[in-house]
């Protein structure tokens, strides 16, 4: 009967994974068709349980469901420093490595003993050997039933010596949301991608940027968790390993040598860690490369030079990443100073749009939520002077169609506490430190950051990296590519700009498009279908909202103090060509809060003493645009994050930044197709 379940849950596994393929062929055989825009239905997700534990009498976690330790009661980091450690050769191949960076991929992320410990060993790998060419950790790990943060908490007290490290990684510690986090340590020499989902289901999502150099092949015991030991997944550890990958796993069951074997792995068994009498280990030995160099993301020849066209938040947060990477970076504005266009803004919110079901858009907006809160934190923390608040975001339940999707929310229970809770009138009057009339809910974590200074004192830090510049009162008019190409069918090998002063044009090998509403103004990517829409926030001063410790939210939005204003907005205006300031938009501002809220008496004084009016960008499926342009080599987009560019500029501005530098990427294979810009295009003309 074992093995008759065994086999159906193999068919399954293979099933499901043919459906996942034969979507995906589809979707990249539709956009083969000229300018036919492809809308993909926003899929619910299922969402994630976490890990039922207790402890032992020896204070291990223990998975109840599984009846199975999460690691040994003889000493876990010991385990780790033996089983995958040394098994894999660490740390002795980060010292002789010519790669800048190394990645560890790892089934079961547990209690994160395994990262943690590696973590520990690579900053001291850092500290004795500083010139090394390895200056980057990635450890990408996998875990369908993640710990609860009470749980991890927890359990983690049991490794004392890493009580430092622990800290930090609970104060990054995600909600069970399906995905991937991506959570950065050490001024970015440590980055840990935390996987939440069915390790078989998400491998075959990682691209080929995500080679692994090892794998730490864990998780629960094979005959205590058959699931997860199939032969697809050592045959996606295949291709996703090259030829010096090694592979170090606690256990030595059949079913794993022989799935190793079949996948292309040399095994070796060798002395188990304590009472375990032997464990395994691999190094991959294919017959040919498991990835061939046309299926790779990153390109043929490392990229020395990237130039961003943009001035605004996105185009800061991409140069801050490549500069992090050691990319020279040169940043070409059209305006005279930094962040005039959409990110000019006095303060802007930060929180993710959730949906009563997790959808595709709501995912995406939980993982560059907890991606910025990071990203903005640390800058902060390092000494970065912008206006940062984590105060929260209320939003209110101010009509009936706000009420219903509200209740919706709450009733259907997708969305962690920690994330999102409903509060009654009198509990949102004292979360606001202002009288409301309406309930609503509440997002505990979310914030508001002002986007101008951040934009400005960036720029300072990015002009102290020796790794970057900047050319203002540069507006490119002509986007051509680099002459010299031998057939009209090959890619262009760089790009020439051409400015509207008429001063020397000049070329790079790698551009990227990151200037809002203007990113379709070139032939190359004309075809984009992205929106102008104006929007104006007006500065609002007020002795009655003075008190106002939250961002309010209803149809739009009042932000608490800063610079003895208020930021309230904002309108919507499609048919604009200007961004002009208009007092009627300020008229219209103020009326909606007072329509909405019920004329409260805190904002009888409110006062619009100055406003700012901007483009934003956007496309017909709300969707940001990231990747590079069809049949353009080297030549990328990033835009259309209409009024969500603080909360989606941190995350996607690392995402391409890996692609460009043939680093491992946080988001899937299809979340990319879903944001890519041949979705809109293809078989674009290049001049």
């Amino acid at each position: 009967m074992f093995r008759l379940r065994r086999i159906v849950r193999t068919l399954q596994s293979k099933l499901v994974s043919f459906q996942r393929t034969a979507v995906l062929f589809l979707i990249l055989l539709q956009l083969q068709v000229n300018y036919k825009p492809i809308f993909l239905p926003d899929t619910k997700m299922q969402s994630l349980k976490n890990a039922n534990i207790h402890f032992n009498q020896q204070g291990t976690p223990v998975a109840t469901d599984f009846d199975d330790i999460y690691f040994s009661n003889d000493g876990g980091m010991a385990e780790t420093e033996y089983v995958f450690l040394q098994q894999n050769g660490l740390p002795a191949r980060w010292q002789h490595t010519s790669r800048t960076f190394f990645h560890i991929i790892e089934t079961g992320f547990g209690t994160g003993a395994n990262f943690l410990l590696s973590w520990q060993r690579f900053r001291q790998f850092r500290q004795q050997h500083p010139d090394a060419a390895c200056r980057k950790l990635y450890f990408s790990s996998f875990e369908k039933y993640p710990l609860t943060l009470a749980d991890l908490t927890t359990a983690l007290q049991a490794h004392t010596g890493l009580s430092g490290l622990c800290r930090q990684l609970l104060a990054q510690y995600p909600p069970a949301l399906p995905g991937c986090h991506r959570m950065v340590f050490d001024d970015g020499a440590v980055v840990l991608d935390l996987w939440l989902g069915d390790v078989n289901e998400l491998l075959p999502q990682l691209t080929g940027n995500n080679q692994a150099d090892a794998f730490f092949l864990d998780g629960f015991a094979p005959g205590k968790n058959p699931d997860m030991w199939q032969q697809g997944l050592f045959e996606q550890m295949a291709r996703l390993s090259h030829c010096q990958t090694t592979v170090a796993t606690f256990t030595s069951a059949g079913i794993v040598k022989r799935g190793l074997v079949q996948s292309g792995f040399t095994i070796k068994k060798v002395k188990g860690f304590g009472r375990k009498r032997e464990m395994l280990t691999a190094t991959y030995q294919p017959v040919a490369p498991a990835i061939m160099a046309d299926e790779r993301s990153s390109p043929a020849e490392p990229v020395k030079e990237v130039c961003i066209v943009g001035g605004g938040i996105a185009s800061v947060c991409l140069a801050l990443q490549l500069v992090d990477k050691g990319i020279n970076t040169t940043l070409i504005c059209a305006d005279a100073e930094i962040a005039q266009g959409a990110s000019h803004n006095l303060q802007g919110a930060i929180y993710p749009n959730l949906h009563p079901s997790p959808t595709f858009a709501s995912l995406l907006h939980c993982q560059a939520f907890y991606f910025a809160r990071s990203f903005y934190q640390q800058l902060s923390a390092n000494g970065l002077p912008f206006a940062l608040q984590w105060c929260g975001v209320l939003h209110l339940a101010t009509n009936p169609a706000l009420t219903e999707r509200q209740q919706k929310l709450v009733t259907l229970a997708n969305w962690p506490s920690e994330l999102v809770y409903p509060v009654t009138a009198g509990q949102a009057s004292n979360l606001a430190g202002v009288v409301l009339n309406h309930g609503g809910i509440f997002l505990p974590q979310a914030g508001w950051l002002s986007p101008q200074q951040f934009c400005q004192t960036a720029l300072k830090l990015l002009l102290g990296s020796g790794h970057f510049r900047v050319r203002f009162n540069s507006k490119v008019t002509t986007l051509t590519p680099v002459a010299g190409n031998t057939s009209s069918t090959e890619p262009a090998a760089g790009w020439e700009l051409q400015f509207a002063d008429h001063s020397p044009a000049v070329s790079y090998n790698c551009v990227v498009l990151a200037n809002g509403a203007g990113i379709n103004n070139f032939a190359v990517s004309e075809s984009l279908p992205v929106n102008r829409v104006r929007g104006q926030v007006s500065h609002v001063s007020s002795n009655g909202m003075q008190p106002l410790k939250t961002v309010l939210c209803h149809k739009g939005y009042i932000t608490p103090q800063l610079d003895n204003c208020h930021a309230v907005g904002a309108t919507f205006d499609r048919n604009a060509t200007t961004a002009f300031v208009s007092d009627t938009d300020n008229e219209e501002n103020l009326a909606l809060v007072n329509s909405q809220l019920q004329q409260p008496a805190w904002f009888a004084d409110a006062k619009a003493t100055s406003a700012r009016a901007a483009f934003r960008a956007t496309v017909p499926d709300h969707l940001p645009l990231l990747g590079s342009i069809s049949d353009c080599n080297g030549l990328y987009v990033f835009g259309g994050l209409g009024a969500r560019g603080i909360l989606l500029a941190p995350l996607l501005a690392e995402t391409l930044a890996c692609q460009i530098t043939g680093q491992p990427l946080a988001l899937s294979t299809s979340c990319l197709a879903r944001l890519s810009p041949v979705r809109f295009t293809s078989n674009t003309a290049k001049a």
